[in-house]
């Protein structure tokens, strides 16, 4: 199982396709690994076995099994990402991804076109009522999971925006069909004996934390988090803000005094994430100090854009310091080295 003992140095990115993947594998290699990133969560757009006609990618089981054999001659922790609730849109955002695409059964708010963008509709999501859904995501899961020969599996679940609408969620509560939603996929992970990881953003209340409606949530789902029965705190939460929020950040104190691994994750401007994490670090040792029950488990970078070999020429250009630009490939680079000492002390106060 995954070794919590160890602090989390994680990077998270896109990945499309086969060239994709031998960028980052070159990205790790050349400089990630030498800068101390021990975990890797790779949001892979998938060619599905299982259903081809499902994919969302070129990433094949072959790309996913080679990422998983240089993770671990490095010794790095290998987590897949597949989105799950939200985030069931293409290009543009009323477009569903193929599953939903395909069913559109599955689709919470099928009243918009397929060429609707913001603020039309933010991303599909799909029915937390309609178990259906299951049939063809959980072998989907599974073959990732399988090709990865992961410990852990992330299953996204962030800024969900449409849920409680159709007819049959209506007159449910958001929060409910939420934590539901949460349970249903951590057990499948557990019957296999997978750990689950997840964004936190729909477990905070937006309004009184000072965060925005996507690192918070505005639409009924944040009271989820006191569900223990179902929102369990064995799941490792990725609390990710990229604004600067002068006040501090209340969410890592949140998921760690409600008993969770919390790893803060952070964007390309340094300045946001340099003040985000000092805040998290105060919130490591208040947890020693007070004996909180959770920990603060790391850090993780992210990147939002499918990697190419143009794309990581220049955010290696950034990561050894050489002059790269202001583009968001440099600003990703940059953001990892102005970090990058602090979280090697990080894992010297554990």
């Amino acid at each position: 199982m995954f070794d919590r003992s160890i602090p989390v140095i994680g990077f998270h990115t896109l990945v499309d396709s086969h060239e994709g993947i031998e960028a980052l594998i070159r990205l790790m290699e050349e400089a990630l690994i030498p800068k101390g990133v021990n975990t890797l969560i790779a949001e892979m757009r998938y060619e599905f076995r299982c259903f081809p006609e499902y994919s969302s990618g070129k990433v094949t089981y072959e790309d996913a099994s080679r990422l998983a054999d240089v993770c671990e001659k490095h010794g790095v922790r290998l987590i897949p990402l597949l989105p799950s609730l939200g985030h069931q849109s293409a290009s543009p955002a009323g477009t569903p991804l193929p599953l939903l695409e395909k069913h559109p059964e599955f689709i919470e708010n099928p009243n918009v076109s397929k060429d609707a963008t913001w603020p039309e509709i933010y991303h599909h999501s799909w029915c937390a009522s309609n178990d259906g859904i299951y049939e063809y995501f959980f072998p989907m899961m599974d073959e990732i999971a399988e090709a990865t020969r992961c410990e852990v599996f992330h299953v996204g679940l962030d800024e969900v925006f449409d849920i409680g609408m159709c007819p049959r969620c209506k007159d449910k509560s958001p929060a409910e069909l939420f934590a539901r939603t949460v349970k249903i996929l951590h057990d499948h992970l557990a019957e296999k004996g997978l750990e689950m990881m997840m964004w936190g953003d729909r477990l905070l209340d937006s309004i009184s934390m000072g965060y925005q409606m996507w690192e918070g949530d505005r639409f009924g789902m944040h009271p989820a988090l006191h569900m223990k029965d179902m929102v369990t705190r064995d799941i490792m939460i990725c609390d990710w803000h990229y604004d600067l929020h002068s006040a501090g950040y209340p969410s890592v104190e949140t998921f760690i005094k409600e008993g969770f691994f919390v790893m803060p994750s952070v964007f390309h401007v340094a300045d946001n994430a340099e003040h985000f994490w000092t805040h998290a670090l105060e919130a490591h040792y208040l947890t020693k100090r007070y004996n909180w029950p959770g920990r603060c488990g790391g850090i993780v970078f992210t990147n939002w854009t499918c990697l190419t070999n143009e794309y990581v020429d220049n955010m290696l250009k950034a990561l050894r310091g050489e002059e790269a630009g202001d583009d968001l490939d440099a600003m990703v680079g940059k953001v990892i080295v102005r970090l990058e000492a602090r979280a090697r002390k990080f894992k010297q106060w554990n």
